[in-house]
């Protein structure tokens, strides 16, 4: 491994964050990620070190990760390479074993779970286990349990020609009103069983991952089609029932439905008055169904819900819903992707 220690400092979001690494591999993963990130007025600072290491003998590797949160710091770690965030400090330590330097995708990990739960903890950012696809400039938030299909509708939007800033998290700045956010529009990565329903991605070549079915294939879309901020216009719950149905929601319901499908760690840090500032907007519920979504889903059949129909109505109409749970592998925002 080369032995210059590279420096950089970039704003992901506005975040102040300072690298120094060993590795040329996490400087790349880190530029193909987190500087990818506008600025979004987020303040706070983390500086983080990286060191590579030999490989051990039988190291598990990727993508078998373990996260260890705790009150003074969190721990991730992928076979012998560990990421250790201090909290009181706000720097991260990142000892990585040689082999991982060529899987951009632990790298990315690695260097995003420290910098997510340093913002995160530190007040300065929410994430929201949540889609977001945007059509002629309105924002649409997508969440729901797992298995609910929030993947499988974000490429059937994308596939429609919508654009897509997230498939799995969204980040908003903690401290302004809930709505705008920012999104990782560059890759979305969907189950193989959700996949198989689309032909065009027959082909695709899946990828290690550490969700529990452990491979996942990867969607880059259109550059086009990439929205790295939006506005969320409305929110739509979704829900596994049989009935394909789109309904508007009462305030009390769509926090229930919110909250219902939480990750720990939002249920940590967002707090009840911001979601409900982010629910203060059109809220619907979406039954999935079980037949494939039609172009007869049209306003006619909803009349109150007239714009909301109409996105329904572009989804992919030979396309049906995902219907496999997917499980996070940690309570880390957007670590997992």
């Amino acid at each position: 491994m080369p032995s210059d220690v590279i420096v950089r400092e970039y704003r992901p979001m506005g975040v102040r964050l300072s690298v120094r690494s060993d590795a040329p591999e996490m400087v790349a993963a880190i530029e193909a990620g987190l500087a990818r990130y506008p600025l979004m007025g987020v303040g706070g600072a983390l500086s983080i070190e990286v060191v590579v290491h030999d490989d051990t003998v039988d190291d598990p590797g990727w993508p078998r990760v373990l996260p260890a949160d705790g009150e003074t710091e969190l721990t991730v770690r992928i076979g012998s390479s560990t990421a250790t965030l201090h909290y009181a400090t706000a720097t991260a330590h990142i000892d990585v074993a040689e082999s991982l330097c060529a899987v951009p995708d632990a790298l990315r990990l690695l260097a995003e779970s420290v910098f997510t739960a340093a913002s995160v903890r530190g007040g300065q950012l929410h994430a929201v286990h949540s889609a977001l696809v945007v059509h002629e400039r309105v924002g649409l938030v997508l969440r729901g349990p797992s298995g609910a299909g929030k993947s499988t509708l974000t490429y059937a939007c994308l596939a429609a020609g919508m654009g897509v800033c997230s498939d799995d998290w969204i980040y908003a700045n903690a401290q302004v009103p809930a709505g705008s956010f920012a999104g990782y529009p560059w890759r979305m990565l969907m189950t193989q069983d959700a996949a198989a329903r689309f032909p065009e991605l027959a082909a695709t070549a899946t990828v290690p991952h550490p969700a529990a079915e452990g491979r996942k294939v990867p969607v880059h879309p259109p550059v086009a089609q990439q929205v790295v901020t939006a506005t969320a216009a409305a929110v739509v719950l979704l829900d596994p029932s049989p009935t394909l149905s789109l309904s508007a929601v009462d305030a009390h319901e769509a926090a229930e439905r919110f909250w219902a499908p939480a990750l720990p760690t939002e249920r940590q840090h967002l707090s009840h008055a911001w979601v409900a500032q982010l629910l203060d907007r059109p809220t619907y519920v979406l039954q999935r169904g079980t037949e494939p979504m039609a172009a007869r889903w049209t306003t006619a059949s909803a009349p109150a819900h007239t714009w909301a129909s109409a996105w329904v109505s572009r989804m992919v109409p030979t396309t049906s819903w995902a219907s496999t749970p997917a499980r996070s592998t940690a309570s880390i925002g957007g670590a997992a992707r």
